[in-house]
């Protein structure tokens, strides 16, 4: 039988994902993003992004539809600031 683990969680609120994005990157990298917007059987776009702390806390982000494309282009913008910073 594996051990269980206490997990801590922390509640933040934010409106929509790229809130929490903006939020996340001040201080935290995005380790992970879907490469191309997918697509869901109803057709509705899907993005996803992760956001890795230093302590190894991670944090996924999803989104659809029109907030899904912008949640993406936000995440790569991010990440491009911060290839140019090093």
């Amino acid at each position: 039988m594996l051990g269980q683990e206490a997990l801590s969680t922390t509640s933040t609120t934010h409106s929509n994902s790229i809130e929490a994005l903006r939020d996340l990157v001040r201080t935290y990298s995005i380790t992970e993003i879907t490469a191309n917007l997918s697509h869901l059987t109803n057709g509705v776009e899907f993005s996803f992004v992760e956001v890795t702390c230093n302590d190894g806390m991670q944090y996924g982000l999803q989104a659809y539809g029109k907030e899904a494309i912008e949640l993406n282009r936000i995440a790569y913008q991010e990440i491009l600031k911060t290839s140019y910073k090093k």
